[in-house]
This record gives C-alpha cells, sequence and structure tokens, in this order.
C-alpha cells in the first residue's frame, strides 16, 4: 500500500514538473537555470532558434566554455553579485558572436526562494526596442543641435506654458547676458501683456487641434523692459496618444525688417509727393499755357489794334475814344499779368491751402473769410464730410467754394439768409465735393458763362482763379457738374478719381 502511494506522489511530481516545464518553455524569453559556478543546468524557450547552440551541447558546459572571455566576465560579475546580495541584477549587451553581431539582448538574474547554490537567468531579445531607442536617441540628437544651434529663437513650453528650455539664440535677441536670468522667467516676462491674450488664445488653437501650428506677430519684452516685434511661430511636440507635451515656438526678431518697412513706406510716400507735386506742376504749366495763349491774347490783340488805329486816326474825339479803349485793354492785361505771377509765387510757397486738401481747414478759412456776414446773419455755412482729406491741391476747392459763396450773396434780398451746404462722399470709387445753396437762380453757379465771357466788368482774379481750377479738375481727369436741385437751390458736384488720403 506504501509503495502505491509513493508511486502515485511520483507521477504526480512528474506530472507537475513537465507541466511547470512547459509553462516556462512557453515563455517569450530564454531561461537558464545557472549553478554557482557558472554551469547551466537546465534551459527553457519557446524560441529554440533564439539559442546560439543546440541544447544538448551547452547543458552542464560553464559559461567559461562557450563565450568569449569579456562577456563571460561580465556575466560571472552579475552571477558573483546576485548569489553574494541574493538579489536580482540585469545587464544590456550586444551579441557576443560576430553572426549575431546586431542583435541586442537583456539578461537578468532571479533568485529561487530557498535555494542558494542556483539561481534564474532570463535573456530577452530587446533587439527592436533597441533600434527603436536608437532611432529616438538620433532623432533627440538632431532636434537637439536644430534647437540649439538655430539661427531663430527657440523657446520649449510646457502645457501649462511654463518655460523649459531655450536657445542661445533667444537669450541674446532678448539681451539677457546670464542664462540665469532668463531661468527666473516666465512666459508673461517674455511677452508684451497687451499680446498676452493674443498669444494664449493661438496656443491653446494648437492644443486643442483647431490649428497644427499657427504664426502670429506680437511683441515681445526684452531685458529692461525693452519691447522687440517679433514673429512666433507656434507647434505642438505630442506623445504617440496624441496627447500635447511641449509647445514649440520659433522667435523671429522683426525689429530690422519693421525698421525697413518703416523706411521703404516713408520713401514711397515721399516719392508718391515727389509725382503728385510733378503732376501738379505739369497741370499748372498747361493751364498758364492756355492763359498766356486765350486769355491774354484778347488785350494783347486789341492793344496792337487800338494803336493802329490810333496812327491813322486824325479826329481828337475819335482819338480820346481809342485811348480810353486802350487803357481798359492795358489794364485787363496787367491784371491777367500780375495775377498771374501772384499765382506763380503762391504755388511755389509754403502756404497750408496748398497742401493735400483738408476740408476741414478749408472751411474754416472760409468761415473766417465771410466771417462777417455770417455774424449778421446773412450767410449760414455748414459742413459733413465723409472724406476730410484729399489728394488735390487745396487752393483750387478754396477759390471755387469762395466763387460759390460770393456769387450767391449777389443779387439776393437783403433779408433773405443765404445757406450754404459743403460735403463729401465716396461714389463708385470716385471722390465727389458738393456744394449747394438755396439760391433760386441757376447763375448763382454760373463758372462756364464767367470763363467764357469777355465782358470788361469781369474780375480778372476771379477769372485766372476759376479757370486754374478748372484746369486742374479736368487734368486729373475730374469734372464739374452744375445743376438745379428742386428741394434745395442750385448744386455743383466736383468729381475727382484719386486716392484718397488716409486720415
Amino acid at each position: 500500500m506504501k509503495i502505491q502511494n509513493a508511486e502515485d506522489e511520483i507521477n504526480s511530481l512528474k506530472r507537475r514538473l513537465k507541466d511547470y516545464d512547459q509553462l516556462i518553455s512557453s515563455i517569450d524569453d530564454i531561461i537558464f537555470e545557472i549553478d554557482q559556478d557558472g554551469r547551466i543546468l537546465n534551459c527553457w524557450t519557446s524560441t529554440p532558434e533564439e539559442l546560439f547552440f543546440e541544447k544538448e551541447n551547452f547543458i552542464n558546459k560553464t559559461i567559461e566554455e562557450l563565450f568569449p572571455e569579456e562577456f563571460y566576465r561580465s556575466i560571472f560579475y552579475i552571477l558573483n553579485k546576485s548569489f553574494s546580495k541574493r538579489k536580482g541584477y540585469s545587464l544590456k549587451y550586444r551579441s557576443p558572436f560576430k553572426i549575431e553581431s546586431e542583435q541586442w539582448y537583456r539578461l537578468k538574474t532571479r533568485i529561487i526562494d530557498d535555494v542558494s547554490d542556483r539561481l534564474l537567468i532570463i535573456i530577452t531579445n530587446i533587439t527592436r526596442d533597441q533600434r527603436l531607442f536608437s532611432n529616438i536617441q538620433i532623432k533627440e540628437e538632431k532636434f537637439n543641435r536644430a534647437f540649439k544651434n538655430s539661427s531663430i529663437g527657440m523657446l520649449l513650453l510646457s502645457s501649462k506654458l511654463k518655460v523649459i528650455e531655450y536657445n542661445q539664440e533667444l537669450q541674446d535677441m532678448l539681451g539677457y547676458p546670464e542664462a540665469e536670468e532668463m531661468l527666473e522667467k516666465k512666459l508673461t516676462s517674455f511677452i508684451d501683456p497687451d499680446h498676452l491674450e493674443y498669444v494664449k488664445t493661438a496656443m491653446e488653437e494648437v492644443k486643442d487641434g483647431i490649428k497644427e501650428k499657427t504664426i502670429i506677430e506680437a511683441s515681445c519684452i526684452g531685458k529692461d523692459d525693452r519691447p522687440i516685434c517679433c514673429l512666433i511661430n507656434i507647434s505642438s511636440i505630442r506623445d504617440v496618444s496624441g496627447k500635447l507635451i511641449y509647445f514649440l515656438c520659433q522667435i523671429q526678431d522683426l525689429s530690422l525688417f519693421k525698421n525697413n518697412e518703416i523706411k521703404l513706406n516713408q520713401q514711397n510716400i515721399l516719392l508718391e509727393k515727389r509725382n503728385y507735386e510733378l503732376k501738379v506742376k505739369v497741370n499748372q504749366l498747361e493751364a498758364y499755357n492756355q492763359i498766356l495763349t486765350h486769355n491774354l491774347r484778347t488785350p494783347i490783340s486789341n492793344i496792337e489794334m487800338i494803336i493802329g488805329q490810333l496812327i491813322e486816326e486824325t479826329g481828337p474825339k475819335e482819338k480820346e475814344i481809342l485811348i480810353k479803349y486802350l487803357k481798359q485793354s492795358n489794364t485787363k492785361f496787367l491784371n491777367l499779368f500780375d495775377r498771374l505771377i501772384e499765382s506763380l509765387e503762391i504755388q511755389n510757397s509754403n502756404d497750408s491751402l496748398f497742401q493735400i486738401s483738408n476740408m476741414e481747414e478749408i472751411c474754416q478759412h472760409l468761415l473766417l473769410h465771410f466771417q462777417s456776414k455770417i455774424e449778421s446773419k446773412k450767410l449760414v455755412i455748414a459742413c459733413d464730410f465723409e472724406v476730410k482729406e484729399i489728394a488735390f491741391p487745396a487752393i483750387y476747392f478754396y477759390n471755387i467754394i469762395l466763387y460759390l459763396i460770393s456769387e450767391s450773396l449777389k443779387g439776393v434780398q437783403s433779408n433773405k439768409e443765404i445757406a450754404i451746404k459743403i460735403t463729401t462722399k465716396i461714389v463708385n470709387n470716385n471722390i465727389q465735393l458738393i456744394v449747394k445753396n438755396n439760391c433760386e437762380s441757376i447763375r448763382c453757379f454760373g463758372i462756364e458763362r464767367e470763363l467764357e465771357s469777355n465782358d470788361l466788368e469781369v474780375d480778372e482774379n476771379t477769372l485766372l482763379d476759376l479757370h486754374m481750377a478748372k484746369q486742374q479738375i479736368q487734368n486729373f481727369g475730374g469734372n464739374i457738374l452744375i445743376s438745379r436741385d428742386v428741394e434745395y437751390g442750385n448744386e455743383i458736384i466736383i468729381t475727382l478719381p484719386i486716392t484718397i488720403k488716409a486720415e
């Protein structure tokens, strides 16, 4: 009976040992049982191809017999340390055999409970992990080199916008000679408070995946609160699950670019101004040429004709009449000529009325000129300017409006108040200057009638002013339209297809 029980117990132990062997051999790792002398007592593996030798060839052999000297000395050191300390250790190594030199392994020692003369060695093939790790190291090295040696300022922030790292370029850009000064700073110290929320919003958009990356222009704060206009490129660094780890900010100093842009804009403005002035001068020369050709030709011809008649005339009475006509023609000629010279002198002066038209300034000059009429309740001038500044010589607007108001005051009833309304607006990319009055007769705005008149009673100064203004408006591609407004009175619209000067 006892013999039968003993056999059953032995069979049970054999089954358990077989199950134990099968369990261990199913593990991906290679497991060795080794004694204190480094002798391999047993081996379990589910991948026999991973073994360097056939199992029968290394069982009961020492690692000194199987492996090169340098390798087995490292193994002996780990084994002795594990036996003496009764503690497991690990070692990462490359295959000691040339044919497998690209394979990497991790060796771990494991203490067996209640067994002092043996332990387990677990070998894991970590070649794939090692290659991935090497690739990560290479990429990390490349990133670090690019980060540190970049010619653009680089800043690494945590997901909570805490400064983790920065490069030398950013430190120099912000003007900090010592790295310790930078390490003490927070993001709020680098960004202008007025732009901080803008920067944070841009980072939140990148963090939430709304934008993969974003580029913004913001003002950074350097040492001693020095403002620096910067271009900031914000992108994200995420883990394999897509969770944001860092913000990477590339910060480029735009100061030189902005200074060059300002200089270029100033030069463009100056060039536009010079071109505009040149165009005005050319138009003035054309107008003066027409005045010399037409307006002055009549009195000069009259003078020459009268002189010829005076030579032939013998009667005292006829001579007296001819001398009177001669004086009138000469006076008209001298007035036109003097006014022409005066106009040329004024055009070359620095009078504010001859700069870019500021309609509010023109209105103030008109109010000052007609101050007595306004105070005596004979005149009201109302202004409403949608466009306040117009790139056109102000003197011509002033002369036209001055004439219109003066003509409106002529020939009206003494008890009637003249109302003048002056407005500007934009219509179809053109600028319109509109002047209205409450006069009944369209002759109040008879510019064309005055220009075509040869009546000696016409004021020569007014004639020249109107002629110059009309020529300039037409030479700039504009026009003058005079009409009768039933509800209000007379209306004149000056249209100029020219650039509006920004306020």
